[in-house]
């Protein structure tokens, strides 16, 4: 018999199949829509990951982006090289250490990290909305606490998450 957590475990990750499933629909029909309208061309998941947090936080360095994704910065190259190529990133160097460079949205990439911003919106106000105002809030709360337990186990530092709420902002 499968003990309380193996079977919260279990329907957590069925939920996120069904999460990712949906995103992966959601993706496909866009990438039709977009080759119909001759838009721009397709940005891979952890290509759109970075494109977020530079909407969010304007110019980082690849370190700073590296420890907000939680990966390593040279997994980070190949993605920042690709996105420079799609002109969605520009990359220049830090006036107060040449060593450094910061990396920032272009127009055009700014306009595509609005575009998948309300697209992200949109589902996950159509996954949630079967949650009541207060449920969001617990389940906020426990995916936080789930979160920095995680962190914790691995020895990351995350110091963007600190002590702020991790899910349930709007970002």
């Amino acid at each position: 018999m499968a003990t309380q957590e193996q079977q919260l475990f279990d329907a957590f990750q069925q939920v996120n199949r069904q999460i990712r499933r949906g995103l992966a629909r959601s993706e496909a029909a866009r990438g039709e829509s977009e080759k119909a309208e001759s838009s721009h061309s397709g940005v891979a998941p952890g290509q759109e990951r970075v494109l977020q947090l530079l909407l969010r936080h304007g110019g980082s360095s690849q370190k700073e982006l590296a420890s907000r994704l939680r990966i390593r910065p040279a997994s980070l190259s190949e993605v920042l090289s690709r996105l420079e190529e799609k002109g969605l990133v520009t990359k220049a160097q830090d006036p107060a250490d040449r060593r450094r460079n910061s990396y920032s949205l272009t127009a055009v990439g700014q306009g595509i990290a609005e575009q998948l911003k309300d697209q992200r919106r949109n589902q996950g106000a159509t996954v949630f909305e079967v949650l009541s105002s207060e449920e969001k809030a617990q389940l906020a709360q426990i995916l936080t606490k789930l979160d920095q337990r995680l962190l914790a186990e691995q020895g990351e530092d995350n110091k963007d998450s600190g002590k702020k709420k991790v899910f349930g902002a709007d970002s």
